[in-house]
């Protein structure tokens, strides 16, 4: 089973660690990983450089697609659970993070990160089990150089 974590990282944050993207991931690594007196002083400065995902802009550009790949919606009060009964997938979105846990084909990963591309063009995903992390669409950055 591969497990991933996505957040939406805002735009000045991401153009600023563009190709140091490892320094992003150590945050959120040292998050998982950190004292329970740590974690409140980690959780701003991730609150600081992602943006909240609203649940209207969830459900126009995301709720549909997910039915459409098969994944069923399950009501909850304070995030959004879809889960596939083929592939026993789960996606969870909870405030800031979306939470994938993927048991399926390949094809039905790739489908999923496809759409949570349309979510914005700054999605950072993290696996932290395989500790390998990258943005899910490749950024565009020009240089005046």
């Amino acid at each position: 089973m591969a497990q991933f974590q996505m957040v939406i990282v805002t735009k000045e944050v991401a153009l600023q660690y563009y190709r140091s993207e490892d320094k992003l991931y150590r945050l959120f690594l040292d998050y998982e990983r950190a004292y329970e007196w740590a974690r409140p002083v980690l959780e701003r400065q991730i609150r600081y450089i992602t943006e909240e995902i609203s649940s209207v802009h969830w459900s126009q550009s995301l709720s549909g697609y997910l039915r459409e790949k098969g994944f069923l919606e399950k009501k909850a009060k304070d995030y959004y659970f879809y889960y596939s009964e083929k592939s026993e997938s789960e996606i969870m979105v909870n405030g800031r993070f979306i939470y994938y846990y993927h048991m399926g084909p390949p094809k039905e990963e790739w489908d999923v990160f496809d759409g949570l591309k349309k979510l914005s063009p700054y999605v950072f995903a993290m696996n932290m089990e395989r500790e390998t992390f990258g943005w899910l669409r490749p950024l565009k950055v020009f240089s005046v150089l």
